[in-house]
Order: structure tokens, then C-alpha cells, then sequence
């Protein structure tokens, strides 16, 4: 008897666990890169910028400005399990990083975002990205065209300064809810785990 107690403890255990994973929220990502990089050559990575030029004034109440440090320390651990090695004075890869924030916000006089689309995270809080993209796929698309809450990871050749591989998780991060340290590491490992590209 107490054997079939224990059996039936053990099946409810492992259905309320699977219950559990089941409501976890995922991460939808897809990931496209420069086919005449050779990712073998990127031994090292640091940040594009490593902190904002000046922050900008946010009062829309749906962003957290925590958001950034989360994503630099998950970005990091995540590269340097990978086997990459920081070096943040003259890295081979640099690493730029983004979210889109909703804002009714219009851009310019000729064209307003639609709902659901907008700045990215790095236009509030004062990030300057400017790299090429010019050999990369005909697939690339600025942060303004992704979804809210989708995270978008560049990593960009530092001695050519062009976008060689990019990540991104689309609407993974959700602009209602708190957002923690251990929701962003889940999006940054699931984002980088397909780094570096399979076939190269």
C-alpha cells in the first residue's frame, strides 16, 4: 500500500512539474550571419559601447533601466561559457544590443510607427551604433520592424566594423511584467546558444 502511495505522489509530482514547464513562457529566435565571415578567427568580445553617451528622458513607464545590466552580464557569461574571452580595449568581435520599446512617439514628419513598433532601447537610454551591414543577407532589419519586446544581439567585426552574425528573440521580453536578471540570461543563452553558425 505504501508503495502504491509513494508511486502516486512520484506521478503527481512529475505532472505538476511538467505542468509547470509547459506554462513557461519560450523564446522564439532565429539567427542569419555573413557567409564569407570566418567566425573561427573571433577569439575575444567586449561591448560596442560599453556605457550610454547620455540617457534619454523616458517617462512612458514600461521599461527598466536595470534592463541594461542584465543584458550586459547575461550576454557576457554567455560568450565566455562559449569560450570566447573578454577584452574590452581591442576585442575581435564587438557586441551591440537592442530592444524595441513601443512609443507613440513619430519618427519624423513623413511616417509614424504603427502600434506594436518603435524605438529601440538603445534610442532611450543613449546607445550610438553605427556599423556597416553591408555584406550581410538581404534578411536584415532595423528595430523599429521587430515587434515590442523583441531582443535583437549584433555581433560586429571589429576590424572591418561590419555586422558579421545577429540574433534575435522576437518579443521575448514582455514590456508588462517585471523584468528580471534570470528572464534575460534564459533569452541571451537561448539567442547565443546558436552561435557561432553551424555550418561555418
Amino acid at each position: 500500500m505504501r508503495n502504491r502511495k509513494n508511486i502516486i505522489q512520484l506521478l503527481i509530482c512529475a505532472f505538476c512539474f511538467a505542468a509547470f514547464a509547459g506554462c513557461a513562457p519560450t523564446v522564439s529566435v532565429t539567427t542569419d550571419y555573413d557567409r564569407s565571415a570566418n567566425f573561427r578567427q573571433f577569439q575575444t568580445f567586449g561591448f560596442f559601447q560599453e556605457n550610454p553617451e547620455a540617457e534619454q528622458d523616458i517617462n512612458t513607464g514600461t521599461f527598466n533601466s536595470d534592463l541594461d545590466r542584465y543584458l550586459k552580464a547575461a550576454i557576457r557569461q554567455t560568450l565566455t561559457k562559449q569560450g570566447l574571452r573578454y577584452e574590452a580595449s581591442n576585442p575581435d568581435l564587438k557586441v551591440a544590443y537592442d530592444v524595441s520599446v513601443q512609443t507613440e512617439t513619430e519618427v519624423n514628419t513623413n511616417y509614424a510607427f504603427a502600434p506594436g513598433f518603435g524605438y529601440g532601447y538603445s534610442y532611450w537610454y543613449g546607445y550610438r551604433y553605427n556599423y556597416g551591414f553591408n555584406t550581410f543577407p538581404a534578411t536584415y532589419r532595423t528595430i523599429n520592424q521587430y515587434k515590442e519586446g523583441t531582443v535583437v544581439i549584433d555581433l560586429i567585426n571589429t576590424e572591418t566594423n561590419e555586422l558579421v552574425w545577429r540574433g534575435v528573440g522576437e518579443g521575448a521580453v514582455d514590456m508588462t511584467a517585471g523584468i528580471s536578471q534570470e528572464r534575460i540570461n534564459t533569452i541571451v543563452t537561448d539567442i547565443l546558444k546558436e552561435y557561432p553558425p553551424r555550418s561555418n
